[in-house]
């Protein structure tokens, strides 16, 4: 490293080579982790079905249960129906709050979350769990305790909701609601998108419209093809890198060794072995290539939170249950093409010791 410009501006080449792999290979690293979590929030085996029933609806029964087309899925799994009021109830800790009722057939599924309280339960993930406080709704003053959602009935929180007993509100009821199904299913019950399949065919032969239905299966398919484009780019940044690492420190190699050739001459009729002068290039390749990787590496990690908390990633690098995205695999395949590049580098520097000691000093 006998001139500082040369190695200056390798480690600035390698910086920014790195700096852009290492954003790119994160984000995706990132986008999959979201992904996943949004997965395993929802459920892998859990189906949301919502259906509007309105006062001209034919369906519409307030007291006791309508046609359940869902019954045979109590076969396949945990089920649960539930009543989505048009009106909101009035409460101490929020204004307006989101109301369903239960039907009786429902009670055993929910009994773990009702213990000893009266029946009237608030789900929620932000209240102070078994917080009791003031409800009003349809005219009618009653007590509601905070539970924490289980995952069964997790992906139906967005906000919080409060849960009444059905008939508790028949005026508010006859108004129509949004029946909502929580299904989950065993896991050797029959796929996701057969049982999808199956409610909608019931729908087409009953004559009526089929339901809203949320499912994991979009977001398994988003997860499949977040994974093979992740997968695309890592290879394409990865050659691309070590291409660019290999031509870039190449290049300067063959000037700086054709400028100190003659040196070299001098030393190898020395007695100096052709493999101790390779090794120092590749060594001194592999040594300003790794700085500037690392230097790249530790720069993007420590300005995690302003690269990649503006466009919604957390500003946390490490997230519960989940491992640092810059001691992973894209990492460590940024390092592995730095090196192969430094390698390819460093092989003009041995063909061009393969020239006769006499040729050059002549």
């Amino acid at each position: 490293m006998e001139q500082p410009s040369s190695w200056l501006a390798r480690i600035f080449v390698g910086v920014l080579l790195v700096s852009v792999a290492t954003v790119i290979l994160v984000a995706f690293n990132l986008l999959e982790r979201s992904v996943r979590a949004r997965l395993e929030a929802f459920g892998l085996n859990t189906l949301i079905a919502r259906e509007m029933i309105t006062q001209q609806d034919a369906e519409l029964v307030v007291a006791g249960e309508r046609g359940d087309r869902f019954g045979p899925l109590s076969e396949m799994g945990r089920k649960v129906t539930l009543r989505q009021l048009f009106s909101r109830a009035h409460t101490d800790v929020q204004q307006h709050m989101l109301v369903m009722t239960y039907a009786p057939e429902a009670a055993p599924q929910l009994q773990p979350l009702m213990g000893s309280s009266n029946g009237i339960l608030c789900l929620s993930e932000s209240l102070r769990e078994d917080l009791v406080f003031n409800v009003t709704f349809n005219r009618q003053d009653t007590m509601a305790t905070v539970r924490r959602p289980d995952n069964f009935l997790r992906p139906l929180v967005q906000e919080n909701i409060l849960l009444i007993p059905q008939g508790w509100a028949p005026e508010a009821e006859r108004a129509g609601f949004m029946e909502t199904v929580v299904f989950q299913r065993d896991e050797n019950a029959p796929p996701m998108a057969a049982v999808v399949n199956a409610i909608n065919n019931v729908y087409a032969l009953d004559r009526r419209n089929a339901p809203q239905l949320n499912t994991p299966l979009h977001l398994v398919r988003e997860l499949e093809t977040l994974q093979k484009r992740q997968a695309q780019w890592r290879l394409l940044l990865a050659s691309l890198l070590g291409l660019a690492v290999a031509l870039v420190y190449g290049a300067i190699a063959v000037l700086e060794f054709r400028q100190n050739q003659y040196v070299t001459a001098l030393l190898r009729s020395f007695g100096t072995p052709k493999v101790f002068l390779y090794l120092r290039h590749w060594a001194e390749n592999a040594f300003l290539a790794n700085v500037a990787a690392a230097a790249a590496i530790f720069t993007i990690a420590s300005l995690h939170g302003k690269l990649f908390g503006t466009l919604g990633f957390p500003f946390q690098i490490v997230q519960p249950g989940s491992a640092n995205p810059y001691l992973s695999i894209e990492i460590a395949l940024i390092l592995l093409c730095v090196n192969a590049g430094a390698i390819l580098s460093s092989l003009p520097v041995a063909f061009g010791l393969r020239r006769q000691v006499g040729e050059i000093l002549n």
